[in-house]
């Protein structure tokens, strides 16, 4: 985390920890809370924060502050720094009678020229039209405000596009100032923002401007001194609309005094919904929707006239407005008659276009053009935690408790104070209802269902073993089958009341001296007499559950929960409950890793096996890093020509100088993830020989390579296949993508997307295993896949029946009225070859032309070419 309470905003040591600066925040993460002495203080993340000074206003304890440069700008002009000022259009409006002469004051001191920053607002219309017709722009969204750009550049950086890339008014007065009037002197702006500051300081407003005094600031440092007699003379005129910018919807009625209403501009001025405008916004972007021209957009609610750095923020009054309309009013009326001034009413807009195009002839467009910096280091971070497990913990078990939205922590909801609890952004400390029930916490009971929980079920196992009775136990560690599946079908909330259900359900399954425990999740504990176990698991292997799918109108469905188990029994050796937790667990994860079994019984063959898998799993990072696994090659072969038209590659694992087979470290793999490293290990392998065998002229074929369900966690598994063809500087069509069919059913929205960017990349894929799965038809009738491969089991199963025959000659048909290549995939035997190729079957792939060939052989087949065998 940043050092916090070293930005433009910060906390002082007024703070008595009441959150309000909380309450309103647009970023989450901008508050952090802090515990000192026992106190709660909020501080501020610089590095998040947007600088929009909700915080100011909520805060009724004086306890937020913020810098500017007034200080330094009245130190600098007294030690002779040569200086001149542009003032911001609001000044005038919200100090129309003081402005006059505040402003001559500073010349009397030192400032050299002041100029009217409505001028630069002027030159902003003027770029906006410019940048609109010259690159047919389809929309974005006005950057006058520096908090919003914050906002953009931090958190929603998709949208830097959409930014119109037109500096605001205050720089390109400043350009103006600098460039085409010869004034070389530092500027300070004297404005209503804080943010403005964050603007002044981008790299990308090249140090045009130089100090940011704010209204509030001046007019403190202005206290005492009498004014009187004082008169500014003001190099800019200010003749335009562009004195109206501060006002909400100004610059939209910039834009359409000079475009009219034929496209839309959005005004957007909510302090409530400025921030969550902008997410709707980059939808719309997402979705190709059409956008409005320019969205005005502010994030104080009155505009610039009430801006975070006024002593107006909460006196705004109508007189203010009615200043703001009569500006308005004469710039208009004043116009009308004047033969070049583009703000006339009566005349035609095209001519409005002209004659400001005319007044600015002399500026180069690219002049007053800004760009953007993404500053993605900054955005809330996802957090990959158990949230129940912390609302939990809060004691709020129940729905209601859950949504009690108090606001004293000041967030919205309850929801998200788990959320700022997760990131480390705030404490339960800070939840009043926590504290309240803190002293009600029980060590014993689980939190969710109100049955035993672990702590109770150690303290029960360390108590047989402390009384000699660990001999006559048995303890179980069980899961429920399949229950994300039921989460995905009723939902969390329904499966939470599921699992309480259960739970209470299971636990009436214990006699005295026995205890079932809820462990987490899905999974309980059990320690029970080793003469009741079995009797226990053939009743846990079907418990009748009644589900309520819809609360309003009490819709019920009834459903039967079964469980995968283990069984660790007890021998009077245990001296500690980790110890006997340790042995039940360790069985549980062999369920998990290898055995189809619902329940298996700890012995020491299991054992074994599973220090064996320990050690496999120790050895795989290392054996990637040392490239101990390569890449095997099993040719295909055309059905009429016989020739090589492609290969699978496969991967082998050589060590000590044997091969590890692949089905003992495989399916560890994709247990534990690992399975990614490796399938982008063979990916880079392959492009690499690919890449090879074309620098020696070799007449190569397409290659698939299989990718593992593991890769769909992630939305850019494609764009990442692709970096490795590019990486390679390979033709893509030399690459197809194996997606076995019955893997990717819980990723189908996922694959739909991966396969049409592949496609895009001109890279193809394949469905293998065809046939196993329980959608086949629904996946081929809605994904476009190249390939086809045919699972062998329907080879094997043919000679049971004809039915088999009849189901794989409808498939090689369906496939080809498809476009779909197909392949034939574990042909061993003559007759097999010829059944398919009657059928007019493509490709053949099996033992009957080559096993899986090391890279050097297969090199001798792709010279070679034709087969002779089959």
């Amino acid at each position: 985390m940043t050092a916090l309470n070293t930005g433009l905003i910060y906390t002082n040591g007024k703070c008595i920890g009441c959150n309000r600066c909380i309450s309103g925040c647009p970023v989450l993460g901008a508050n952090i809370s802090e515990i000192e002495d026992g106190h709660n203080r909020i501080y501020v993340d610089d590095e998040k924060c947007l600088h929009c000074g909700h915080c100011l206003e909520s805060c009724r304890h004086g306890a937020r502050e913020y810098r500017d440069d007034t200080e330094c700008f009245f130190r600098d002009l007294q030690i002779g720094e040569l200086i001149s000022v542009a003032v911001a259009p609001s000044f005038f409006i919200d100090y129309k009678e003081e402005a006059d002469s505040i402003l001559g004051y500073l010349q009397s001191i030192g400032v050299k020229n002041i100029y009217h920053v409505s001028f630069g607002a002027d030159i902003t219309t003027w770029g906006y039209l410019k940048y609109i017709t010259e690159n047919h722009f389809a929309g974005g969204i006005s950057q006058s405000c520096p908090s919003i750009v914050n906002y953009v550049e931090k958190y929603v950086p998709e949208l830097i596009p959409n930014l119109m890339p037109i500096h605001s008014p205050l720089i390109c007065s400043a350009i103006y100032i600098h460039k085409y009037l010869g004034d070389g002197n530092k500027i300070a702006f004297i404005g209503p923002c804080i943010a403005k500051k964050d603007e002044i300081d981008a790299k990308e407003t090249n140090g045009n401007v130089n100090y940011n005094v704010t209204f509030a600031r001046l007019m403190e440092y202005l206290k005492g001194i009498d004014l009187t007699g004082f008169h500014a003379k003001i190099e800019t005129e200010d003749n335009g609309l562009g004195s109206i910018y501060p006002a909400i919807g100004g610059l939209k009625q910039n834009i359409e005094h000079f475009m009219g209403y034929d496209r839309l501009v959005r005004q957007v001025d909510s302090e409530e919904k400025v921030y969550t405008y902008l997410q709707e916004y980059l939808g719309r972007v997402k979705a190709g929707k059409q956008l409005p021209l320019i969205v005005d957009i502010l994030s104080c609610g009155q505009g610039c006239i009430e801006g975070t750095g006024t002593v107006n923020k909460l006196s705004h009054d109508d007189d203010i407005m009615f200043n703001l309309q009569e500006k308005k009013r004469l710039s208009i009326v004043n116009n009308d008659f004047d033969m070049d001034n583009p703000y006339s009413g009566i005349i035609s807009r095209e001519e409005r276009r002209y004659r400001l195009n005319k007044r600015f002839v002399l500026l180069k467009l690219e002049d007053f053009i800004r760009t953007y910096d993404s500053k993605k280091a900054v955005f809330l971070p996802d957090v990959n935690c158990d949230y129940n497990y912390i609302y939990n913990s809060l004691y709020k078990f129940t729905e209601n408790d859950r949504c009690i939205d108090c606001h004293s922590c000041g967030y919205d909801s309850c929801k998200e104070m788990v959320y700022a609890i997760a990131t480390g952004y705030n404490q339960k400390e800070n939840c009043v209802h926590y504290m309240r029930d803190e002293n009600l916490r029980l060590y014993v009971t689980d939190s969710l269902t109100g049955i035993s929980n672990t702590n109770d079920y150690m303290r029960k196992v360390t108590k047989v073993i402390n009384d000699r009775h660990s001999k006559e136990y048995a303890t179980i560690f069980f899961n429920i089958k399949n229950f994300k599946l039921i989460n995905k079908k009723f939902g969390s909330r329904a499966g939470d009341q599921i699992l309480i259900d259960y739970a209470r359900t299971v636990t009436e399954l214990a006699s005295e001296n026995e205890i079932i425990a809820r462990w987490g999740g899905d999974q309980f504990v059990g320690l029970l007499f080793k003469d009741r176990v079995d009797e226990v698991l053939d009743r846990l292997l079907s418990i009748p559950i009644i589900v309520k799918r819809n609360e309003e109108e009490d819709e019920e469905e009834a459903c039967r929960l079964t469980i995968r188990a283990a069984v660790y029994e007890l021998d009077g050796t245990e001296t500690l409950a980790q110890q006997v937790m340790g042995q039940v667990a360790m069985t549980y994860a062999a369920i998990n890793k290898q055995s189809k079994r619902n329940i298996l019984y700890f012995d020491e063959k299991l054992s074994g096996k599973i220090m064996q898998d320990n050690a496999i799993e120790e050895m795989l990072e290392p054996a990637l890093k040392n490239e101990e696994f390569v890449v095997y090659y099993q040719p295909k072969v055309s059905m009429t020509s016989q020739k090589l038209v492609g290969a699978e590659a496969l991967v082998r694992w050589q060590r000590d100088g044997k091969i590890i087979a692949p089905m003992e470290f495989i399916p560890l793999c994709e247990n534990n993830g690992f399975i990614s490293q490796i399938d982008f290990y063979v990916l880079d392998r392959v492009c690499c020989d690919i890449s090879e065998w074309l620098k020696k002229g070799l007449d190569v074929v397409k290659v698939s390579f299989n990718f593992s369900k593991q890769h769909f966690i992630d939305t850019d598994v494609a764009e990442k296949i692709n970096a490795v063809a590019e990486k390679w500087n390979i033709p893509k069509e030399y690459l197809e993508v194996e997606f076995t069919e019955t893997a990717y059913i819980d990723e189908y929205d996922n694959l739909v997307a991966t396969l049409d960017k592949l496609k895009q990349y001109g890279i193809s894929s394949s469905i293998d295993d065809f046939g196993t799965g329980y959608s086949s038809l629904s996946l081929l009738q809605e994904l476009e896949f190249n390939t086809l491969k045919l699972d062998k089991s329907f080879l094997k199963d043919r000679d049971k029946d004809n039915r088999h025959e009849t189901i794989i000659a409808n498939i090689i048909r369906m496939a080809r009225e498809l476009n779909m290549d197909i392949i034939a995939e574990g042909i061993e035997t003559q007759e097999e070859f010829n059944f398919l190729k009657g059928l007019a079957c493509d490709t053949a792939q099996g033992y009957l032309f080559d096993r899986p060939l090391p890279r050097d052989e297969y090199e001798k087949r792709v010279i070679m070419k034709q087969y002779m065998r089959a």
